[in-house]
């Protein structure tokens, strides 16, 4: 079966909270096709991030938790509704 690529859809509770998490798509990791971020009315920040496949956003994972948790948010971000993985059938790059 050929990997369908993903788009993840995230939130954080405020643009300072987003920006309190270490630079970790510097280098871009492997499999990141695109990443959005956008301030949404309400102040929440809407996170976009298309991925290759659902297992290269999984690998991502082992370099995004110790940088929550290097901000002090993994357990806030444990605990709260975890991003939403949707397959993609039309992608334009």
């Amino acid at each position: 079966m050929i990997p369908m690529p993903v788009a993840m859809v995230s939130y954080a509770d405020t643009r300072d909270q987003y920006d309190s998490v270490p630079t970790v798509l510097d280098p871009k990791p492997a499999g990141l096709i695109l990443h959005a971020a956008s301030e949404l009315p309400d102040g929440r920040v809407q996170i976009v991030d298309v991925w290759e496949s659902i297992d290269a956003s999984k690998a991502f994972e082992q370099t995004l938790f110790p940088a929550f948790e290097k901000a002090g948010l993994l357990e806030e971000m444990m605990s709260r509704e975890q991003p939403v993985a949707y397959e993609t059938f039309d992608l334009v790059k």
